[in-house]
């Protein structure tokens, strides 16, 4: 059990507000720049009870680093040096609230999970390799988690959330069902469990305006104990010793301390900053270190040893990033549960995340999980015989050539991408009449092709658009025209621009009139007979699909009814895939958070898939044909948490079959493919390739076998 403060969160929003503000602040240059690159957001945070015999922390880090990606749970094993994404049975389509580790982790290695969006808990007993909901008793109205805390028992741990109404609840490890033991009228916001639970079966929690209740019976029956502060609690901890000492984080007033269990509070706050105070947790070794931690809005961490009476500042190296509002910046503090041996304190921040090893005298940045993280690949239109492929990263190589298959890989020839940190988002080779390949890549306000596969580039700068945002047009998706060559047509989706079309390979630009803006685009796809039919598709990161049929003059909204993606704005991503044979069979599939959707007239009127694999409940994260599909009429779907699906299609685009190619991948390694590419040559070579974080997998025989291939580290 970790001993910390349960921030306060002043509605429901936060999470949204984060990742709104870090999407916006990405692509503004010159104003409020972060503090390192690349970007080490961290949500959600929880270190094993027995960190110092296994060294194991979890966090929930953004995974919309190409704007269409759910967030993640890494769990390290090694403090922090390593990180492992662990999606196994995450298959849902909700951000996280909190991250929680049953006090007998060392024996029952349970890890659990609180989701907004009506998503609940999900528990794992295994460490994090295999993820399962944790709902039974819950109604749908109380599934949103706002804050959640375990405590140790005699027989395992007591689990308390608070929803989103303010109602709280209860479930211990030898419960079949969630109990209520407050209604939504007491508003709960912060939850604060006593260390000697497993005697005391203490707990406090705040409202959402500053009052506090207390029980000595695990919920049963509660103590009115007032608004000891006159204001609302950013935190709350208790210090062992059952219960009697218990401070509070204030946003006006400091920290509030009891030494009689709450019944009387005074302030403590000599030689803390004059302004909030929003984290704050108690070393474990209290009644003889008589040592408290915490930050204020703006500085972190201030270390007393003598239960508050004195504070010093201990420069963390988190930095203030004003990508998120102040609140959100230092967004947490915990300390070790084996803090008399390790003497470990963790600074999980919308920075990154810091540790200290020496009771909080100094810090340094233990998590990186996002320097050369793979963003996409791009495989040659004559694999089968060349081998070559691209690979684009955020930071890192930014752009990586393999001439083999992906076992070795070299840094492309992109004017300076290492000494400007650049970040790719994606590249798409296209084949030209003549035999040659056109190689088309792009980064922030840098539309760049290649015609020798990478070693030189032609690169064009985008204009900035300041009517709608004053920085450089940030992308995440591209897709060229098949018959590049000779219109020089590229669509790229970005983050706030909406749509952008240039008809002369990036010399002048225009933004497309309907897809919206500030709605980060999350694919394009263009008609393979485009030259004809003028056919292109994008798909937003809201859920929307658009459509064009005159060559980007004008895009409508397709499936407006009928295409229904469930959760959060924020959290439905779409992505759309155009069938290699759409001049005669006009199917197109659109995968959503709630499954697939299709049509077999060009997009005009949509039908839910109904197979279990990919239809209700599946949060498909991408969809592809099979580029030999009008003889083998299969396509490939990579469903969130479950892996990397082969099905056949009728000739109505509906599912008949299904097999699941990378179930072993997922089970065995915790291998959840972010993007995956089918060879172009696939009706003669088998092959496909798929990228998990940090690592190229490769299938040639349809996806029954997998192999991992180099990595293009930097």
């Amino acid at each position: 059990m970790l001993f910390k403060l349960n921030k306060i969160q002043i509605n429901l929003t936060r999470r949204i507000t984060v990742i709104t503000a870090f999407f916006m602040s990405i692509g503004i240059i010159g104003m409020n720049a972060h503090a390192h690159t690349p970007h080490d957001m961290v949500y959600a945070f929880a270190a094993s009870p027995d960190y110092a015999n296994d060294s194991t922390m979890f966090l929930i880090t953004d995974g919309a680093y190409t704007g269409w990606r759910y967030n993640e749970i890494l769990r390290s094993t090694d403090k922090g040096l390593s990180w492992t994404d662990i999606p196994n049975g995450m298959d849902h389509p909700f951000e996280y609230s909190v991250l929680r580790v049953s006090p007998k982790f060392a024996s029952d290695q349970t890890v659990f999970a609180g989701l907004k969006g009506k998503g609940g808990i999900y528990r794992s007993t295994t460490r994090g390799d295999f993820w399962e909901p944790y709902n039974t008793g819950l109604a749908a109205w109380n599934m949103i988690v706002r804050q959640m805390e375990v405590a140790e028992s005699s027989s395992g741990y007591v689990l308390f959330f608070a929803d989103a109404n303010g109602a709280l609840f209860r479930r211990a490890n030898t419960d079949t069902n969630w109990v209520q033991v407050l209604d939504k009228t007491n508003k709960v916001t912060i939850i604060a469990v006593s260390p000697d639970y497993a005697t005391d079966n203490t707990l406090v929690i705040a409202s959402n305006t500053g009052y506090l209740k207390k029980s000595t019976n695990g919920g049963n029956d509660w103590t009115e104990l007032g608004n000891p502060t006159g204001s609302i609690i950013y935190d709350m901890a208790i210090a062992p010793g059952n219960a009697t000492e218990m401070f509070l984080a204030t946003p006006s007033f400091g920290i509030f301390y009891s030494s009689d269990g709450g019944s009387t509070f005074v302030n403590k706050g000599t030689n803390l900053p004059n302004e909030a105070i929003n984290n704050i947790a108690v070393s474990p070794n209290y009644a003889i270190d008589r040592t408290v931690f915490c930050t204020s809005l703006k500085q972190s961490v201030f270390k007393s040893t003598d239960n508050g009476d004195n504070w010093t500042l201990f420069d963390s190296k988190a930095q203030i990033t004003k990508q998120t509002s102040l609140l959100n910046e230092l967004t947490d503090l915990q300390v070790s549960r084996t803090y008399a041996t390790d003497k470990t304190v963790f600074l999980p921040v919308f920075d990154g995340l810091f540790l200290s090893q020496n009771g909080g005298n100094t810090w340094k940045q233990r998590q990186k999980t996002r320097r050369g993280i793979l963003t996409g690949l791009a495989l040659s239109s004559s694999f089968n015989s060349d081998q070559k492929m691209i690979a684009t990263m955020y930071v890192g190589r930014s752009i990586a050539i393999s001439t083999d298959g992906g076992t070795e890989w070299t840094t492309s020839g992109w004017p300076n991408p290492k000494e400007r940190k650049m970040n790719f988002f994606d590249s798409q080779i296209v084949k030209n009449p003549n035999g040659t390949q056109t190689v088309i890549s792009a980064t922030a306000g840098r539309v760049g092709n290649s015609t020798n596969f990478g070693d030189s580039w032609t690169v064009k700068f985008v204009p900035r658009f300041p009517a709608i945002n004053p920085g450089l047009v940030t992308f995440t998706t591209l897709a060229a025209s098949p018959n590049f060559a000779n219109d020089k047509e590229i669509y790229l989706g970005s983050r706030f621009h909406g749509v952008l079309q240039t008809k002369d390979a990036g010399k002048t630009w225009r933004l497309q009139h309907g897809v919206p803006l500030n709605h980060p685009t999350t694919n394009v796809a263009i008609s393979p007979n485009y030259a004809n039919d003028r056919t292109a598709f994008a798909a937003t990161r809201s859920g929307q699909v658009w459509r064009t049929q005159d060559g980007g003059d004008t895009f409508l909204r397709v499936g407006t009814s009928s295409i229904k993606s469930i959760g959060w704005v924020g959290q439905r991503y779409t992505w759309v895939a155009i069938s290699p044979q759409f001049a005669t069979d006009n199917l197109v599939l659109v995968g959503t958070n709630n499954g697939i959707y299709r049509s077999t007239d060009g997009g005009t009127t949509w039908t839910k898939e109904i197979h279990t694999s990919v239809g209700a409940n599946a949060v498909v994260q991408q969809v592809e044909f099979s580029p030999n599909f009008g003889a083998d009429r299969e396509a490939f779907v990579n469903v969130r948490g479950k892996g990397l699906f082969r099905v056949n299609l009728n000739g109505g685009g509906a599912v008949t079959a299904s097999l699941n190619t990378t179930s072993s991948l997922l089970e065995n390694e915790n291998v959840q493919f972010t993007e995956f590419q089918i060879s172009p040559t696939y009706a003669a070579d088998s092959t496909i390739l798929g990228a998990a974080r940090e690592s190229i997998y490769k299938s040639t025989d349809s996806g029954l076998t997998w192999v991992a291939a180099g990595f293009p580290d930097n």
